[in-house]
């Protein structure tokens, strides 16, 4: 529950959960009588403390959205460079020096004023507590400052060294305080200092708190692969715009992403409730599909494809998840030439790509893929699929420098530790390859692929057992996905089952022809296609 209303343009909510807190903290400081006062204070004061982030952001060309919470306050708004970001984290406490200063110098000139009580607040608020903002806590502006500092030094992310420094710094001035006998200040650093702490689970990535700027929606969140973070952020979303669909789309994402698949279909079919959405269609299809329910799965594909041209990124989108690549190879080759933007047109150039990869032709999708990079070369996402394509054309040395620097940009992406993994595999190095793969695993429990990537990993390094167990906690509906009809012939082989074993490809090459072909680069299929006979009847593609 929230109370709701646009300010300047800028939507606005404040949950009940905030004036409860306030509340709180004002009988803490003060008393009954003076309450209301408090309350219009401190709301006040935090909402221009998250007005000074939302004016960077809008002079930035971002629309933003601001939110009072428990905790304090939020501004959410499309990532930013560190530079630019590090501008819109200072801006908040930068309001409220400004208001605080301004209330100073006015009771400098007037004792009366000096020794009123919610002028002393007012005060407290603004200055003390934008003072207190800058100290580099985790997760609060100073935090997120210290954070772009050391991503410009080092020119990549390191959420670690970040809030190592932090807290160094933070340490630094509570020892500065009992120093010079300041006990009452070091006591509040050391308060706010354990209360962030335990606010952020003492994890690593930055979490919005008290005054603080939000720098992920839920669909950055989505994109830097923090898909469970996404759908809590999307439930909050939920709860404040109960009426808007697009936190129920974007949690369904997540939830998709995350693998929970029966979950994801309840809200895309939500979503469809209020009529056709092609995101919702495209999502609702593929988890059918994983769940086994091709029919239905085909006709919410069916239902997409019918609609007007302009949808060809999601359609596209859509034939991928269904493993028709040929026939969404084929729609590209029409919808290209008649591209309306140069966006439009790299999307379809990109998904042209992963279409000729997935066909099992590396070498023209490697063209159309670097295409995409020198038009757009920071998309960790290009790098990405860049690198499954070099990895089909055995340059794992090349492969491994690419997708440890797509990492550098998304630490936390599963796919990219799951592709990381894979070059180590392929390479000869399972025990390296262990590590990544389990972590991506471990981030999408229900995926299958992430599943069966791991198993393959598992059984080249002979633990059977635990590869074994991995496939039987499968669900049977998941049995003839691609990747893991892969993983079971890697199974078989490892077992001596040689005939299985190539059935089992036989089945993965034939939804993926791409498979194909690495198995035909594998090690751990080396002795199986020792047998010319055996390879043949993989029918493995001839690199185009």
């Amino acid at each position: 529950m929230a109370v709701k209303f646009k300010f300047l343009g800028i939507p606005i909510a404040i949950g009940m959960d905030f004036f409860i807190v306030m509340a709180v903290l004002g009988l803490f400081w003060g008393n009954l009588e003076d309450l209301p006062a408090w309350l219009v204070i401190a709301t006040l004061s935090v909402l221009l403390h998250e007005m000074g982030h939302a004016t960077f952001y809008g002079i930035f060309g971002i629309s933003p959205s601001i939110r009072l919470h428990g905790g304090g306050g939020l501004t959410f708004g499309r990532a930013l460079p560190p530079a630019k970001h590090i501008v819109v984290a200072a801006a908040g406490p930068a309001m409220g020096i400004i208001v605080g200063g301004i209330v100073l110098l006015a009771t400098m000139s007037s004792p009366k004023l000096a020794g009123n009580t919610m002028v002393q607040e007012i005060l407290w608020i603004n200055l003390g507590w934008s003072l207190i903002n800058l100290l580099p806590f985790p997760g609060v502006d100073g935090g997120n400052i210290v954070n772009d500092v050391v991503t410009i030094v080092l020119r990549r992310p390191s959420p670690d060294l970040g809030r190592a420094v932090g807290l160094a710094i933070v340490a630094l001035v509570f020892v500065a305080a009992l120093a010079i006998g300041q006990v009452y200040l070091a006591y509040i650093i050391g308060f706010f200092a354990v209360f962030q702490m335990f606010r952020t689970g003492f994890r690593t990535s930055p979490k919005a708190g008290a005054a603080s700027v939000a720098v992920n929606s839920p669909g950055q969140l989505i994109m830097d692969g923090r898909y469970l973070d996404a759908f809590n952020a999307s439930r909050l979303a939920m709860v404040d715009q109960p009426k808007d669909l697009a936190p129920i789309l974007t949690a369904a994402d997540s939830l998709r992403l995350l693998g929970r698949y029966g979950d994801a279909e309840w809200g895309y079919s939500r979503v469809l409730e209020h009529g056709p959405s092609p995101r919702a269609l495209r999502g609702r299809s593929a988890v059918r599909r994983r769940l086994g329910r091709t029919i239905e799965a085909d006709e919410d594909l069916h239902m997409l494809l019918s609609l007007p041209p302009d949808q060809t990124v999601m359609q596209a989108a859509a034939l991928y998840d269904a493993n028709r690549f040929e026939e969404g190879y084929k729609l590209l080759g029409q919808a290209l030439p008649v591209a309306e933007s140069a966006e439009t047109a790299y999307a379809l150039l990109t998904f042209k790509g992963m279409f000729e990869w997935a066909l099992g032709w590396p070498t023209v999708a490697l063209a159309h893929i670097e295409e995409s990079l020198r038009a757009t070369p920071d998309r960790p996402d290009l790098h990405q699929l860049r690198v499954l394509t070099l990895i089909d054309l055995s340059r794992l040395d090349e492969a491994r420098g690419e997708i440890v620097h797509a990492l550098s940009m998304k630490p936390q992406h599963p796919e990219y530790h799951e592709t990381l993994g894979l070059v180590e595999r392929m390479a000869g190095n399972p025990a390296a390859g262990l590590q990544a793969l389990t972590f991506s695993a471990e981030a999408r429990p229900g995926d299958p692929r992430a599943r069966a990537e791991l198993v393959v990993c598992q059984v080249q390094l002979g633990m059977v057992g635990e590869a074994t167990a991995a496939l039987e906690t499968l669900p049977g509906y998941v049995l003839h996905d691609p990747f893991v009809a892969y993983a079971r012939a890697a199974l078989a082989a490892g077992g001596g089952a040689a005939d299985q074993a190539v059935a089992f490809l036989q089945e993965a090459s034939g939804q993926r022809p791409e498979l194909g072909l690495r198995a035909g680069l594998d090690p751990i299929f080396q002795a199986l296609f020792a047998d010319p006979a055996r390879r043949a009847a993989i029918e493995v593609p001839i690199t185009r």
